[in-house]
């Protein structure tokens, strides 16, 4: 099968605006020591300032925002090696991902993050159109 890579590119892209948005505004609320509201799951407090929000004192709302807009800017290039460092940072953020919803279901009694699986589930995407890109043919019309 084929992919367009300038489909993939757009929407990688827009995974990873997603990101920026999402990781952005916690980020905002870490600084300003601000409450998200969390319409849905219950969890979101609890996981911007609980102890596991932190990876090596750094907020991971910051590690997330900078590692989303290193990804945004290293997207259009073409690079085989670029390519293959990007998508070495999109597993590490996967298996981060992966590990930051076992805490919310292992220490927060159930509850959900909102924001934190929208991002997570931004990054799956843009690392799901990372790796088509790199192991696919390009099309003839891209």
């Amino acid at each position: 099968m084929v992919f367009d890579q300038r489909l993939l590119t757009y929407l990688q892209l827009a995974a990873l605006a997603v990101a920026i948005g999402v990781a952005g505004y916690l980020a905002y609320l870490k600084y300003t020591n601000g409450i998200p509201p969390c319409t849905i799951g219950g969890g979101c407090a609890a996981a911007l300032y609980s102890k596991w929000g932190y990876l090596g004192g750094i907020p991971l709302a910051y590690i997330g925002l900078t590692a989303a807009i290193v990804l945004l800017l290293a997207t259009p290039w073409r690079g085989d090696i670029v390519r293959v460092i990007s998508l070495m940072l999109f597993f590490i953020g996967a298996l981060f991902t992966i590990y930051l919803r076992y805490v919310e279901q292992a220490h927060f009694d159930g509850n959900v993050c909102a924001w934190c699986v929208a991002f997570m589930a931004a990054w799956w995407v843009a690392g799901a159109c990372e790796l088509l890109r790199l192991v696919r043919p390009v099309s003839s019309d891209a």
